[in-house]
């Protein structure tokens, strides 16, 4: 039957899916599908031992080393294992490290690795793996957009400047099964990081074997997690098998994954309610049908915040009040509560709710940072920005080619043009285009969307640094980026967020880009699947540890 999914495929993008989702259970961590709603209406796909996971797009670049996505993550978090893991909490826990120990200062941390590990070319999985992935994260040559997250270790921003060698960074192998890693100034989010893909182990001798085409096939990637990558059929599906060799492989129930891209949220539903399908994403109406067929449908909140992304060097969008009147002009909570429909609400600022603080949310400490809908205010700014202008804009929203990108851009353009009288174009293109476009700032406004990659302010703020690799607006503020210089180097916890609420101030008030939505997402689980479903703010999908019934 799997089969008739792969004639709906349309190759396209997942809903905003980035470089980090009313009703029926809203979890934030496992879904045990154990003591819920009536599921047994949709019982899920034939083969047994075998699940199908919507994925929703192809994924752009399977080299944890330089993917910035999360669909490409979704696939790398079931077949690789990093140095730690989080759990169904998101709290720490053991990977390939089984224990470790931190020097009273916070910056050397000591990681036990354990032995028996293979590579699925054979190899063992050792502490070496480690170093070579983290030091070729951070070699100029490699290019990596997330090469900053090297920066937490000694000589990490150094090198990757091209100030010293890479014997300098803070990383080191001790022996085949002992990692010794020094941080450039205490990290309180450190070992929580680690589980996230840019620190992955890499394996020396695939990575140099394939060169540039590593990770682009099957049979070109050597991983080390619970599942293997077995066939890669672009733009319609992956599998994954069971990995014998796991460490934990009595644990893991399912014996293949089969990873479908669909983009079309109506193929999407109907692949469920046909049993080609195990867990999909919903839209608004779609959930709403399955509830009322009196079917449990899941929610959580996905900490993603999705964002207009102004090109600043737009003769148009460089202008302050222009940015600032399109961010006011749209009905967030219209957008989310009649468009969107999923449990998503209306920011308060650019950091989401997803996101800790000190004691409570991130936004609730700093406060509301964004003007919020405010049509009289952007009316105002907007005749501002045309006297300081001269001339009526003309701007271009380039966003994904999926239906409910579609609507939310819909929705946008109506608002400017109702409050604004303002007239924006829509143009959709693949997500792996869209994603092209901004890396190379080809665009005017991007319907864009970032998901937290750890528990901190950081995730979110450190994109818009003048330098950043993400950062493709074209602003700059040095003061923004000193506070965030300050925020690595800070060790009082109070001073150092102090600076990360001075940091989100500042960039809502520039507002080089605009937030409209912090994102929940709703999905169903068919029958087959008993528990054991992690989608959190902190891991999209993990899929490792689910229980068939």
């Amino acid at each position: 039957m799997r089969k008739k999914v792969v004639a709906f495929l349309l190759a396209s993008a997942m809903v905003f899916s980035t470089v980090a989702c009313g009703g029926g259970n809203q979890s934030g961590g496992n879904t045990n599908t154990e003591n819920t709603g009536d599921r047994s209406m949709y019982p899920g796909t034939s083969e047994e031992g075998a699940i199908t996971f919507d994925l929703g797009s192809e994924p752009p670049d399977m080299c944890s080393l330089t993917t910035t996505d999360a669909t490409s993550g979704n696939v790398l978090r079931q077949i690789m294992e990093p140095l730690v893991t989080l759990d169904e909490n998101n709290e720490a826990a053991e990977g390939v490290a089984t224990n470790w120990t931190v020097s009273e200062d916070g910056l050397t941390y000591t990681f036990t690795l354990r032995e028996g590990m293979k590579w699925t070319n054979g190899e063992p999985v050792t502490a070496h793996d480690f170093e070579f992935g983290w030091k070729t994260l951070l070699n100029p040559e490699t290019a990596a957009e997330y090469a900053y997250f090297g920066y937490v270790l000694k000589n990490g921003e150094a090198y990757n400047n091209g100030e010293c060698s890479a014997d300098e960074v803070g990383v080191q192998a001790n022996g085949d099964y002992e990692l010794i890693v020094t941080l450039e100034n205490p990290t309180d989010y450190f070992l929580k990081s680690l589980s996230f893909y840019s620190f992955y182990p890499v394996n020396q001798k695939a990575y140099e074997q394939y060169g540039d085409k590593y990770a682009t096939d099957a049979d070109k990637i050597v991983t080390n997690g619970a599942f293997t990558m077995t066939e890669w059929k672009h733009q319609n599906e992956i599998v994954l098998e069971k990995n014998p060799d796991f460490y934990n492989a009595d644990q893991v129930d399912v014996q293949k994954i089969y990873m479908v891209m669909l983009t079309d949220t109506g193929t999407k539903l109907n692949a469920f309610q046909t049993g080609e399908a195990d867990i999909v994403d919903l839209n608004g109406d779609q959930s709403d049908l399955l509830r009322s067929e009196g079917f449990d449908v899941f929610t959580y909140t996905d900490g993603a915040t999705a964002y207009l992304e102004y090109n600043t060097n737009n003769k148009y969008l460089s202008n302050q009040n222009l940015r600032l009147a399109i961010g006011a002009a749209i009905d967030s909570t219209v957008l989310a509560e009649n468009v969107i429909k999923n449990g998503s609400k209306a920011p308060t600022g650019f950091t989401p709710d997803a996101v800790t603080g000190l004691e409570k949310s991130f936004p609730e400490e700093v406060g509301q940072t964004i003007i919020g809908y405010n049509p009289e205010k952007a009316k105002e700014l907007y005749e501002k920005a045309v006297e300081e202008l001269g001339e009526t804009p003309t701007l271009t929203i380039i966003t994904d080619d999926n239906d409910t990108a579609s609507k939310v851009c819909t929705f946008v353009q109506e608002e400017l043009n109702k409050n604004l009288g303002l007239q924006v174009e829509i143009e959709q293109m693949t997500f792996k285009n869209r994603l092209a476009r901004m890396t190379a700032k080809d665009f005017d406004i991007v319907m864009a969307l970032w998901s937290p990659d750890y528990n901190d302010p950081m995730t979110f703020l450190d994109l818009w640094e003048s330098n950043g690799g993400n950062n493709h607006t074209g602003w700059s503020n040095a003061e923004y980026d000193e506070l965030l210089s300050k925020v690595r180097t800070e060790v009082n916890a109070e001073t150092r967020m102090g600076y990360l609420y001075e940091a989100e101030k500042i960039v809502m008030e520039e507002q080089p880009i605009s937030p409209i939505y912090w994102r929940s997402r709703a999905y169903a689980v068919s029958d087959k699947i008993e528990s054991g479903v992690i989608r959190t703010a902190f891991q999209n999908v993990n899929l490792k540890y689910v229980k068939l019934r």
